[in-house]
């Protein structure tokens, strides 16, 4: 398997680096802890556009770059190094654009385009206070009445929520565990509301609780009927669980540049700490496990590609991908020693949002019980 990038990946890459450290790390730290406006945030999703971040993945036949997984989980990669929270958004907008071909033919106008120019943010609404790695216990009612759909129910942790245009939106339409969901378009003006949840971390970015009470939806917005949007889902979920590991990494990346910029500056004992072997096997054993990483997620997003099996990869490569990354900035902040709680040095937030990547897209203990199932054949959930 060659894991080297070809030309244009690599002029992508470099492109986008540049103007992520230039133009988006600022942004980053102007707003650090604070929430980035709508306005500004559409702004940056719309130049992101012209590198094909976010939906970019969307293909050439509706209008978008049709771009592969792993230059996906490239750009991805090189957005989150310099902002993780910009990087959710996009991911968002990637995902969003993954189900674009869901969207009914009288309504593609209306969402495609604007998605495609970054124009509108859309998001996903699957969690709720009762139904997060158990998605099939989603209990969010849509009811026919006529030719529309009344929702009423809640949904919790959504990335972009409170950004939002429009939802693509897991309810239950019958009281089938799994046969019962399906997937419908509800825009904003049809009257959900959002409210931002404050975290430890990732707070410029909207993480918001999504609620519905006697939401109309027109009938016609059905993307996926009850039964089949699982499936829809789930694929949907395999390939972008290894960008979130990547994510993770990125952000392990960064701290792991910043270590040995302290490393080399730091003097203790009558030389930079960097000479002394403890901090030394510290940063070889970081970037040791940054690769290990990085080339786990590379494996799963290139059998998406090639259109293998990718479920096991996947989740194998998020919860590695997190678990690598936690352990590097952890790391990062010992070498930093009392420097790296204070928030004169970004190790301290660093360490803060990393550790929700253990918990987003799938907790790291529900990727291993998934792995395990696969081995055995036996649900152990």
């Amino acid at each position: 398997m060659n894991f080297s990038l070809n030309q244009e990946q690599q002029m992508i890459v470099d492109s986008l680096g540049k103007y992520a450290l230039n133009e988006l790390k600022p942004v980053a730290q102007a707003y650090r802890d604070q929430l980035i406006p709508k306005e500004k945030m559409l702004e940056i999703q719309q130049r992101l556009v012209d590198f094909g971040v976010g939906a970019g993945v969307v293909s050439e036949t509706l209008g978008g770059m049709g771009l592969d997984a792993v230059t996906m989980g490239l750009l991805q990669f090189e957005v989150a190094k310099v902002s993780p929270d910009i990087a959710i958004t996009s991911l968002i907008q990637m995902t969003v654009g993954k189900l674009l071909p869901l969207v009914p033919e009288h309504l593609k106008e209306h969402y495609v385009t604007p998605v495609l120019a970054g124009t509108k943010l859309g998001c996903i609404g699957m969690s709720e206070p009762g139904a997060g790695s158990q998605v099939t216990a989603v209990n969010c009612r849509a009811r026919l009445e006529g030719d529309e759909y009344v929702i009423n129910g809640e949904k919790l942790w959504i990335s972009s929520g409170g950004y939002s245009d429009f939802i693509f939106l897991l309810a239950r339409f019958n009281d089938d565990p799994v046969g019962g969901l399906g997937l419908i378009l509800v825009d904003r003006k049809h009257g959900y509301q959002t409210n931002d949840i404050k975290k430890m971390g990732l707070n410029s970015q909207s993480t918001a609780q999504v609620s519905f009470e006697d939401v109309r939806v027109p009938a016609s917005n059905l993307m996926v009927e009850p039964g089949k949007a699982m499936k829809a889902l789930l694929t949907m979920l395999a390939s972008s669980r290894p960008i979130v590991g990547l994510m993770a990494l990125a952000i392990a990346e960064a701290a792991l540049e910043a270590s040995v910029t302290y490393a080399k500056d730091r003097v203790q004992f009558g030389k930079p700490i960097a000479g002394h072997q403890l901090i030394s096997a510290k940063l070889g054993e970081m970037a040791t496990k940054i690769q290990a990483g990085k080339l786990m997620a590379f494996c799963a997003l290139s059998a998406i590609d090639n259109n293998e099996r990718s479920d096991v990869y996947s989740a194998m490569s998020k919860w590695f991908g997190a678990e690598m990354a936690c352990e590097v900035v952890a790391e990062a902040m010992q070498i930093h020693g009392g420097n790296g709680v204070t928030s004169e040095f970004p190790i301290e937030y660093m360490y803060r949002s990393v550790r929700l990547f253990m918990v987003t897209e799938g907790t790291n203990e529900i990727q291993k019980l998934a792995i395990g199932r696969s081995l055995t054949g036996i649900d152990a959930f």
